[in-house]
């Protein structure tokens, strides 16, 4: 049989990089805001996998790794971006809050129910705007039917038992009528009390490299490890071969031990002569002064377990859909709540000499309410193929605990809408017009604010389109964006170090734009190419940030003044298939001009937290992406599927000035290490057994905080899942899953290095899950 190999190359980087993480690849839906074929695009399903968070859902996608601020919080990081750079999206809809600004804050996830994530690594910036200057990833959750389902009523409830893991239940449920309305209902709880771990809690580097062999404390590492080190210079008593008998009779005369010793065998004073005796402890030729390292924990070192990384999470949802001939209307509410502690971490780095013993455990706390309608219309007009429209409110509480006692609260509040108009195709042209709106609000309570009250609004007009042949495609982009930030009275006050005298708003208007074109070369080869030129406006924490900000722990002072960053993303991808196996290895370049980053002013403030302001350089972030892939079918023994990857990022100042290079380095520090992973999928008559490895390196390319930083060893984190489908005749039950999976088989002391908290929190060791999920 003739087919074209091309087709499923064309596709190719999706399921590779996707099949290191054990998920197979499922057809997108044609809709009018279909990603492009041309970007780096990865579907991600939901399989009964033990996902504690979305980054650690999405790392095993090659150029994307996890946050890990701890194992109960884990944002996407895209070719080394992240933060305000990745666009967080549930149903087409921003979701970003304080998740973006404060690593410890988690991006509130169902881990049960969502159906599946769509990552876009290129720069989506023509669709999302500014924030997905890095990429998006939207989270397609489940609970909107966006057509009829086949049968009338579904139940599922989902159970699993943790072992070092999670515990879990869940609930969902569809009922229709079959013609014109479909409603779900989720509800879903997990809940841990803590982690174990295979050894110390802090790195084996926080207590053997933080006095260098130069001299001196990396008090970066110090900071970082939560410890209290210094040198001291103590006197030799052994030095200096005769007690001052003068001094002996009259100790109140002293300066200190040193005045007690002397090198002569007599001493003058008020005119009388003093006989010294023999130091009897007197050893020749050693120094004066000797130095007494100390170092101690400001937060405890824990060993086989992990402290304070409990967690509790509750997800309620309810979706409802009405058909009608020409498309349908949904409306839907969702409500998450979140309960962890950040394990090893203190908000309070206790300054020296204090009592490290009254130091308080973090903890956050998240409440997200989301309200949302979606609409789909089908040739409203002439010419136009559909429209879409996405309307929601989102409800962001978050809030950081000292004990007991709240440190802060903030409440973000998002009004988003947003229309898509698709027109008809004409020959091979197809495209979009879309028209968005999102108004933000923020406010925050408590003693440890480092943001002010602040309005935020964003208004962009987008255009997309695409010339299909049969050949080859091409597509082209733009968005006009305008963002204005507007300050809002309240009782924040800036710090005496902040670079702001008086808060002000500002405004910027954006452009940003897209080209791209893929093509194919006979039956085995193909090859895509993306040139993005994007534009990201400084957000408030950049803007207006002062004070301590202990989850980056820094003193984060804010630039009113900062520009708007661009960046000029090249991406080249080759392609390859044949009688089922698949390549494709993709390179890229992101030229930044005026890359915004948090830089070291080489001072420390109140408990020796770093002075550190928002500053711009330009940039250059590199590197590339290998996925290969291989299917055997075994005939009456099914399907396997090999496959492998590899990644490296760097992220680089271009010419850093003195300052910068002095203090921050060449490489920013928490970078994400390259990586090579390997996954075999086996698939037989209901049977599915997977097995991944992924080796993280160790750091090469290290970025400073005054002092270099200190990579830690590479590790190898192995994983494996069986389930098995069973039909029971004769029972209520259309069909029951069970399953059994590991994480970190080789109990691997795992610290990534773009994590935070590396040097005192490692991942969780090996654990397991049992699960059983029965529908009705």
């Amino acid at each position: 049989m003739h087919y074209h190999v091309f087709a499923a190359a064309m596709l190719a980087t999706a399921p590779l990089a996707y099949a290191t993480d054990d998920i197979t690849l499922r057809t997108i839906k044609v809709r009018a805001d279909r990603p492009s074929t041309i970007d780096s695009v990865v579907l991600v399903e939901n399989v009964q996998a033990q996902n504690r968070t979305l980054g650690g859902m999405l790392e095993h996608v090659s150029g994307v790794q996890s946050s890990a601020f701890g194992p109960n919080a884990g944002a996407p990081v895209i070719r080394s971006l992240s933060g305000n750079r990745v666009q967080i999206l549930e149903d087409g809809q921003s979701i970003l809050g304080m998740n973006a600004l404060s690593g410890d804050i988690n991006i509130p996830f169902d881990p049960l129910f969502v159906r599946s994530v769509t990552v876009n690594k290129s720069s989506d910036s023509v669709r999302f705007g500014g924030n997905a200057i890095g990429g998006s990833v939207d989270v397609d959750s489940g609970i909107i039917s966006r057509k009829m389902e086949a049968r009338e009523k579904d139940l599922e409830f989902i159970l699993r038992k943790g072992f070092n893991d999670a515990n879990a239940q869940g609930l969902r449920m569809n009922f229709n009528d079959q013609q014109h309305f479909s409603t779900n209902l989720q509800m879903s709880f997990q809940k841990i009390g803590h982690y174990d771990i295979p050894g110390n809690s802090k790195a084996g580097a926080c207590n053997s490299q933080l006095f260098p062999l130069q001299g001196g404390v990396n008090t970066f590492l110090a900071d970082s490890c939560q410890k209290e080190a210094r040198i001291q210079q103590v006197y030799n008593k052994a030095s200096q071969p005769f007690i001052d008998q003068f001094m002996t009779e009259n100790p109140d005369w002293a300066d200190g031990d040193f005045s007690f010793y002397t090198n002569s065998p007599t001493s003058v004073w008020q005119r009388k002569t003093y006989v010294n005796p023999a130091n009897p402890a007197y050893v020749p030729g050693t120094p004066s002064m000797t130095k007494n390292k100390i170092n101690k924990d400001v937060t405890p070192d824990y060993h086989g377990t992990l402290g304070n990384s409990y967690a509790s999470n509750s997800h309620f949802a309810v979706g409802t859909t009405y058909f009608f001939d020409r498309g349908y209307v949904a409306v839907s509410l969702d409500s998450k709540e979140s309960e962890y502690g950040i394990p090893g971490f203190s908000m309070e780095n206790k300054s020296f000499g204090a009592n490290h013993d009254e130091g308080l455990p973090v903890g956050v706390v998240i409440k997200q309410d989301k309200y949302a309608l979606e609409a789909n219309l089908l040739a409203p007009a002439a010419y136009v193929e559909s429209a879409q429209l996405r309307v929601s409110r989102l409800n962001n509480a978050s809030g950081e605990r000292l004990g007991s006692t709240r440190a802060n609260d903030y409440r973000f509040d998002t009004n988003q809408a947003e229309i898509l108009l698709a027109h008809r195709r004409a020959g091979p042209l197809s495209g979009l017009l879309g028209l968005s709106h999102k108004a933000r609000d923020i406010a925050g309570t408590g003693s440890q604010l480092y943001l002010p009250d602040a309005s935020t609004a964003s208004r962009a007009l987008f255009v997309k389109e695409s010339l299909d042949f049969d050949w080859a495609t091409f597509d082209a982009g733009f968005r006009h964006e305008k963002v204005d930030h507007e300050i809002r009275k309240s009782g924040f006050k800036t710090s005496r170090n902040a670079s702001n005298s008086k808060l002000e708003d500002r405004a910027f208007s954006l452009n940003s734009y897209s080209l791209g074109a893929s093509a194919k070369f006979g039956q085995l080869f193909g090859a895509k190419m993306r040139y993005a030129s994007s534009e990201r406006a400084p957000d408030v924490n950049e803007l207006y940030a002062s004070n301590r900000h202990y989850s980056i722990l820094a003193q984060e002072e804010g630039n009113q003044n900062l520009k708007a960053e661009r960046a000029r993303n090249t991406e080249l991808t080759a392609l390859f298939g044949n009688r089922g196996f698949t390549m494709s290895a993709t390179g890229y370049v992101m030229k930044y001009e005026n890359y915004l980053y948090l830089g070291h002013s080489g001072m420390q403030t109140a408990n020796r937290l770093p002075l550190k302001y928002w500053k711009q350089t330009d940039t250059t972030v590199k590197g590339f992406e290998i996925d290969v892939s291989q299917v055997i079918q075994l005939g009456g023994y099914g399907k396997l599927n090999i496959s492998a990857f590899a990644d490296l990022v760097k992220n680089k100042a271009d010419n850093p000035d003195k300052l910068r290079a002095h203090n921050d380095g060449e490489y920013l520090p928490n970078m994400p290490t390259n990586r090579y992973g390997a996954n075999l999928l086996w698939e037989n008559k209901g049977w599915k057994a997977r097995v991944s490895s992924t080796y993280y390196d160790k750091q090469k390319y290290l970025g400073k905080s005054v002092s270099e930083e200190v990579p830690l060893d590479g590790y190898n984190m192995v994983n494996f899942q069986v389930s098995r489908e069973l039909q029971v005749p004769n029972s209520p039950f259309a069909g029951i899953e069970v399953f059994i999976s590991g994480t970190n088989l080789l109990d691997d002391d795992a610290r990534p290095h773009n994590s935070p908290l590396k040097y005192i929190a490692p991942l969780p060791g090996r654990g397991f899950q049992l699960g059983l999920s029965a529908r009705l």
